[in-house]
């Protein structure tokens, strides 16, 4: 749970369910992954799929005055909300997967040589997006904006913020990261996500 003074623990167990071959088999599509992919979740008698739903609802589930989404009483902040989500998802992580398909992904799966002209329109997709972000950036520091918390108006960050912090750590193994730098908005907000206690926590557990 994000707080913008630090974090609260959640204890989860992680279990490895996607060993060579299972992911396509009945017993997984029926009960963990209807596509046969990961991430899942279960939580109880509760079992649900896809990392965006996965988070919405700990968020909602342990949520506190200084959430990172919007309480349900605030319906411009959730317009906002809703509307960057939807960028993110549809534009911005369609156009980088495309990329680090046809550059990495691609080849190491034994697929084929990268496709050149969708990497370019790929490419061009996601200048769009960000130059977009730029805009936005240049009068708040995060993607949603501001919000209303006793009475005092604050600039925070938001879920949909913290989404896109895997693909930007990931940019530099795609050499693309000059579209970050170029923009001077979205490359002082990477940094400012890229600082937080909790991601930090990630990346070193990962290096680990």
């Amino acid at each position: 749970r994000e707080r913008n003074n630090g974090y609260a623990t959640l204890w989860f167990q992680a279990v490895n369910l996607y060993t060579e071959g299972d992911a396509r088999t009945p017993d997984f599509i029926r009960d963990v992954h209807p596509f046969g992919k990961l991430p899942a979740f279960e939580d109880g008698s509760l079992h649900i799929f896809e990392s965006r739903a996965i988070c919405r609802y700990l968020v909602a589930k342990y949520a506190s005055p200084d959430s990172v989404m919007p309480p349900p009483t605030k319906l411009e902040e959730i317009a906002r909300f809703e509307q960057v989500a939807s960028v993110e998802s549809s534009y911005f992580d369609t156009s980088i997967f495309k990329i680090a398909y046809e550059k990495m992904f691609k080849q190491f799966f034994g697929l084929g040589e990268a496709d050149t002209a969708e990497m370019r329109k790929s490419e061009n997709d996601l200048k769009e997006v960000l130059d977009y972000y730029d805009r936005v950036l240049a009068s708040q520091r995060y993607l949603t904006g501001s919000t209303v918390l006793m009475q005092i108006i604050l600039q925070k960050v938001s879920l949909v913020d913290l989404f896109h912090l895997p693909w930007l750590h990931f940019l530099p193994r795609l050499g693309i990261e000059d579209e970050i730098l170029s923009r001077k908005n979205v490359a002082v907000w990477c940094e400012r996500l890229e600082q937080r206690a909790t991601w930090c926590k990630v990346v070193q557990e990962i290096a680990s």
